[in-house]
């Protein structure tokens, strides 16, 4: 059976499906890390690394939750209709998600995760590979040291390395964006990496998970300069576009970065003007920390990651970014705003 092989921070990954379709999602999904199509013997022939394994496989209906989910397995955490439920609380047990339209088993001594889709799931299927099938792989990332900051990452024209961090619809997209339309480069929208790096003697290596950005539609009604962007696939009022192509930042969004210049947390106040103020560093690291997915699991992956952020933010200035009705009414206000912090 046909199946795609990439790499992701070093770590090689394989995703096979019985359904053409799915493939040809995650293919189009992941086409930053030029993904090959192999046999599946072919991709497993890694040598001595680990491959994490991606096996999807359609389903016409779901037997009931019981006899998906083990009855020694804990509810671990709720959000909207994604339930995961934890085996044990050591990397070696498995995790369970239940989306209701697909469902995925993910086993981290065995680097393997098993996933089940519905055709209901295809119906929107960005969301399929860029929230449901993304979960577990982030989660073996993870228990291969490669930790998710949901954060976005756009250089200054000055080089200065911006990390953009909130809640969902917090506005980390529509600032990035704004920047990125006064010359500011992004290297991602909402979601970046972070492991040991051997070159800067296990210092911290920050990088971007490189996919579509997901821009609010009422965006292109507003800010014109968007007009000629390539529009990929839309759902539920957002609509994905090839954002490292047209910002010209595609090599940039390749490479390693080993500190935080900034680190913005972005508001969304309905206040007329936009405003900038500073807050301390200690509530910016933390607002990377809660906003890291499955950050509080596994203790020694906890106090690895919390290390990797404090020597990536060491010496970051930390500002809140107060959004007003102005910056819909005009983009280059945030790169302006901005620029207030570097000059004081």
């Amino acid at each position: 059976m046909p199946a795609i092989s990439l790499s992701i921070g070093g770590k090689p990954i394989l995703i096979s499906s019985d359904h053409p379709e799915i493939t040809d999602l995650f293919t189009d999904y992941f086409r930053y890390y030029n993904p090959e199509i192999v046999n599946e013997s072919e991709g497993e022939a890694g040598g001595d690394e680990v491959v994490i394994r991606l096996d999807l496989r359609l389903e016409e209906r779901f037997s009931s939750k019981d006899e998906f989910i083990p009855a020694e397995a804990r509810l671990f955490s709720k959000t909207g209709v994604i339930e995961l439920w934890a085996e044990s609380d050591q990397p070696g047990g498995r995790y369970y998600f239940d989306m209701e339209v697909a469902r995925f088993m993910a086993d981290p001594a065995k680097s393997r995760i098993q996933g089940l889709i519905t055709g209901q799931a295809l119906d929107y299927p960005h969301i399929l590979a860029n929230t449901y099938a993304l979960f577990p792989l982030l989660l073996l990332l993870r228990s291969s040291a490669v930790y998710h900051l949901h954060a976005a990452g756009v250089v200054s024209p000055d080089g200065k390395l911006w990390l953009i961090c909130g809640a969902q619809r917090a506005g980390k997209t529509t600032l990035t964006t704004a920047l990125s339309l006064s010359g500011w480069r992004p290297i991602s929208d909402d979601s970046l990496l972070i492991g040991f790096d051997d070159e800067a003697e296990k210092g911290p290596a920050l990088f971007a998970l490189k996919k579509d950005f997901h821009l609010s539609d009422e965006l292109f009604e507003r800010w014109h300069g968007l007009n000629n962007i390539k529009r990929r696939h839309h759902y539920l009022g957002r609509t994905c576009v090839e954002g490292l192509e047209f910002f010209g930042s595609q090599q940039l969004a390749g490479n390693i970065f080993r500190k935080a210049d900034y680190i913005v947390l972005p508001r969304i106040t309905g206040e007329a003007e936009s405003y900038l103020e500073a807050i301390p560093r200690g509530e910016g690291m933390l607002k990377l920390a809660e906003q890291s997915m499955f950050f509080q699991l596994w203790r020694e992956h906890v106090e690895r990651h919390w290390r990797l952020l404090g020597e990536l933010g060491k010496g970051a200035s930390c500002l809140r970014f107060n959004s007003g009705r102005d910056l819909l009414g005009d983009p280059h206000r945030a790169a302006e705003i901005l620029q207030t912090a570097v000059l004081t």
